[in-house]
């Protein structure tokens, strides 16, 4: 278990599972193409990954932060481990219900939005972000970038 003072899941949320009690989320996005899962089945991936999470989070969530520890496993290509599953299944119920919507709709809304996100963030990491960032330049590592290089200035 991960007993560090800084461990924390990715997400925290009350009242998920139970009336009144916090439910903590931890997500786990991973390429299932690689070479090192090449000979390992997907739905095995999944279950080893989320038993991972489950070691690392769950008995510290249990027992200091008195809530319930839910692993979400994703591959980059849009699937999902059985505990995201149900996981995306009660929030799209919840959604559904909220806002007068059939459920079908409403999950197949949320695994598109999911899917697009998973390709973004995997497009984003291959190519990196397009976005123009303006930043205010500090100059004190430009200095030292350029005595390190041994640059002449004339």
């Amino acid at each position: 278990a991960n007993t560090d003072q800084d461990a924390r899941a990715d997400l925290r949320v009350k009242g998920f599972w139970t009336h009144s009690r916090n439910a903590f989320f931890d997500t786990r996005v991973f390429y299932p193409h690689a070479p090192s899962y090449v000979s390992r089945s997907l739905p095995s991936l999944y279950k080893r990954f989320e038993s991972d999470k489950k070691r690392e989070y769950g008995e510290r969530i249990h027992e200091v932060e008195h809530g319930s520890f839910t692993p979400l496993v994703f591959s980059s290509c849009g699937g999902m481990g059985s505990e995201a599953t149900v996981v995306i299944r009660k929030l799209a119920g919840a959604l559904a219900a909220k806002r007068n919507d059939t459920y079908s709709s409403v999950v197949a809304w949320m695994r598109c939005r999911l899917a697009f996100s998973l390709a973004r963030s995997s497009i984003r990491c291959v190519r990196g972000s397009r976005s123009i960032r303006r930043r205010n330049l500090d100059l004190a590592p430009v200095d030292l970038v350029r005595a390190e290089s041994r640059f002449v200035t004339v």
